[in-house]
């Protein structure tokens, strides 16, 4: 050739191997940190977190009897546990601290990218495609289980393969490394398969070896698994019976994955946290090179064919389909990938060279063509850097708890009840929960208590609206068929006690007297005294009988209810005993009723409209804030809570589509939207807005279940 292909700058001399190797290793350590701050708390990480935290405590007293005999999380072995128990060894647990869960990420981050560094010092290609392979990502950047026993496994077979037919140090160093492997977590000793078949017929060992080998893994299994010192034989087979119950568990089955789904977990990116991985991802890529290459390994005889056959079978062939168990699979699969991009290269470059068919089919651009190309993507690229991590920035102290990364029963919440100190209950489509909430992980606390139809006496799963008496110390819930009481025991009162005919429960207030207003499509009515009364048969004059929201307005011994109805808002003034109907039903397009009252600190009664805005009433006149003369995108209001900085925020959804957004007007009447774009909420419908006793906003979602924002800079009384 005279020219190089498509006259693409040479690569300078001075750019070797190693440098390669670095650039990879540095692209891993930048990925990785960015995972390990932007990712969400996932299902599994308050476990290890809190295993942790307990191996902590035992170290701290010098209990070594309590580290043997430490029965949670007891399915897995403890060793990556032990090493997640340094985070609260060298800190002082403060209760709003996230240095635990960012600690223990850092040291799964810390495997991963040493297991990116081996296998590019293999194979520089197996590596680029380790850190570019979202999944791996993942699970190696959040306190999971998988990051340490996979570098482990990497290590045991690429020592292996350096052994040459004698006990030399890698020999010693293989058999370590996979005992390691399975102290870490016992699925991974599956690999044992492909390290006898590179032991019998890739190295040449015998049988003497062979089982000298496998006892010394075994050894250092027993030596880092604290678990088996007691009764290892007992242990193994809890282990076992644990693992097979589980695969057949209700757990897995509502997962609803298919006998294939390892295969499309790993044939697609991550498709979770797009805000996360917004960057080049190679899963797919990676997956069907690998594929492709598949036959010419095999062919070969190769090793990594054998991981690849076997763990995949494996996988396809266990019940329990998990996501992160695809990382037994990922280091064969990259190399797989990374010597067909090897083999593939080998080939199309003698030919090549002696043909120079690219040289004659393609253009030959201008040098500086290549410059310029360089500049602009380097700009596009550092812009998107740039405002990622400024969205990033703005997403700081929003969190998302959903069915599938907490205990949250449902995704569809329906009303959230903070008023109990330390207790957050929520009301779901399946059922009341009751989170002992604190601001350290996880934040559902010791106990996530479920109560539905299923485990109680409830009529109904569906919870739609929660309230709670402080004198009594009761919850009182309000379901489809009426309300119940939840103190000891459940004690509902339907249609029969209650007076109605089909007993909806749209709204529950109680009142500093401890009695029970309810809202209900067929009027308001009222419990006092162990008796119900039908309040609105005996205060007539109110204009609609359809009651959607409900509040009770107390200055000292007076009383004023406020009834949101599909005509406006009325309200109820005790002392004349009568009623003051305000009617916006004609006024607004897409009018859908008054969906939430409540009262500021102030005094102004604030009301959410489906279809008119907010309106906020100053004790003599209403003003509106509506999309025509404030930041609002809709005019549909669906619920308020006042912050302890007395600002007003607002959650708002869209009349014609799913979704929503939340509004904040501080106390100087500066407005604030939060969207993707500009925060951390997911844009689920919001529901209902509540402030807990840590200044926490909990926002109960239609569908994408709860987000919380906390943020300390942003806590604490008005300046």
């Amino acid at each position: 050739m005279t020219t190089r292909l498509l006259n693409l700058p040479a690569i300078p001399k001075w750019w070797t191997s190693k440098i390669t190797l670095f650039v990879i290793v540095l692209i891993s350590v930048l990925l990785h940190a960015w995972s390990v701050w932007q990712l969400p708390v996932d299902y599994d990480e308050p476990v290890y977190l809190k295993a942790g935290q307990e191996y902590a405590h035992f170290i701290k007293n010098g209990d070594l009897r309590g580290i043997i005999n430490y029965q949670g999380n007891r399915e897995h072995p403890p060793l990556t546990k032990l090493l997640y128990s340094i985070p609260y060894l060298i800190s002082n647990e403060q209760p709003d601290s996230d240095f635990p869960l960012y600690a223990a990420r850092s040291i799964s981050a810390l495997f991963g990218i040493l297991a990116v560094y081996f296998l590019a010092r293999r194979n520089l290609w197996a590596g680029f495609f380790m850190a570019f392979h979202s999944m791996t990502l993942k699970y190696t950047s959040q306190a999971y289980l998988e990051a340490l026993p996979m570098l482990m496994v990497i290590l045991a077979t690429l020592s292996l393969e350096k052994a040459e037919q004698k006990r030399n140090k890698y020999f010693w160093l293989s058999a370590i490394f996979f005992g390691l492997a399975g102290a870490a977590k016992y699925p991974y000793l599956i690999v044992a398969l492909v390290l006898l078949y590179m032991l019998i017929h890739k190295r040449g060992f015998h049988l003497r070896e062979i089982s000298i080998y496998f006892f010394t893994a075994l050894i250092t299994f027993l030596i880092f698994n604290p678990n088996f010192w007691v009764s290892p034989l007992a242990e193994v087979v809890n282990a076992v019976n644990f693992h097979i119950t589980y695969s057949h568990s209700l757990h897995v089955q509502l997962s609803n994955y298919l006998w294939y789904q390892p295969i499309m977990f790993l044939a697609a990116s991550v498709p979770w946290h797009p805000q996360v991985f917004f960057f080049l991802t190679l899963d797919e890529f990676i997956f069907w090179i690998a594929f492709v290459g598949l036959y010419w390994e095999i062919k070969d005889r190769k090793w990594e064919s054998v991981w690849l056959i076997i763990v995949l079978i494996f996988l396809l062939i266990w019940p329990t389909k998990w996501p992160q168990y695809t990382l037994m699979l990922t280091p064969a699969l990259t190399m797989v990938a990374g010597n067909s991009v090897r083999r593939a290269i080998a080939w199309i470059q003698p030919k090549e060279d002696y043909w120079n068919y690219l040289e004659e089919m393609l253009p030959t651009p201008p040098r500086i063509t290549w410059w310029i190309l360089v500049i602009f993507v380097a700009g596009l690229l550092l812009g998107k850097v740039v405002y990622e991590y400024q969205l990033a920035y703005a997403r700081r102290g929003w969190e998302t708890f959903n069915s599938h990364n907490s205990p949250l029963l449902s995704d569809f919440v329906l009303d959230i009840n903070t008023k109990k100190e330390g207790v957050i209950a929520i009301g779901t489509r399946e059922g009341l929960q009751l989170w002992n909430a604190k601001l350290q992980v996880p934040i559902w606390g010791e106990d996530a208590k479920v109560i539905d139809s299923s485990n109680s006496d409830l009529p109904s799963s569906q919870i739609n609206s929660i309230a709670y008496d402080p004198v009594a110390d009761t919850y009182w819930l309000g379901t489809e068929f009426g309300v119940s009481k939840l103190a000891d025991g459940i004690v509902n009162y339907g249609s029969a006690e209650i007076g109605c005919e089909n007993c909806k429960v749209n709204e529950l207030v109680v009142d500093q007297d401890s009695q029970v207003w309810v809202a209900t499509n067929e009027g308001i009515f009222l419990f006092t005294k162990e008796i119900w009364q039908p309040f609105t048969d005996f205060a007539p004059g109110l204009e609609n009988k359809t009651i959607i929201s409900l509040y009770v307005e107390e200055k000292g011994m007076m009383k004023t209810i406020w009834a949101g109805t599909l005509k406006g808002i009325s309200r109820y003034d005790f002392s004349s005993e009568e009623w003051e109907n305000f009617n916006w039903a004609g006024n607004y397009f897409a009018w859908g009723g008054v969906s939430e009252i409540d009262e500021a600190k102030d005094g102004k009664i604030i009301a959410c409209t489906s279809g008119g805005g907010v309106a906020i009433w100053d004790q003599s006149s209403w003003r509106f804030f509506q999309n025509n003369n404030s930041p609002m995108r809709s005019n549909t209001a669906l619920t308020f809570a006042e912050s302890p900085m007395d600002d007003f925020w607002f959650g708002l959804g869209y009349p014609t589509e799913p979704g929503g957004y939340l509004m904040r007007l501080d106390h100087s009447g500066k407005w604030q939207r939060y969207v993707m774009n500009t925060s951390g909420y997911a844009e689920g419908e919001p529901l209902d807005l509540e402030f807990d006793h840590f200044e926490r906003l909990w926002v109960a979602t239609n569908g994408k279940g709860i987000q919380t924002y906390y943020r300390k800079e942003s806590s604490g009384s008005k300046k």
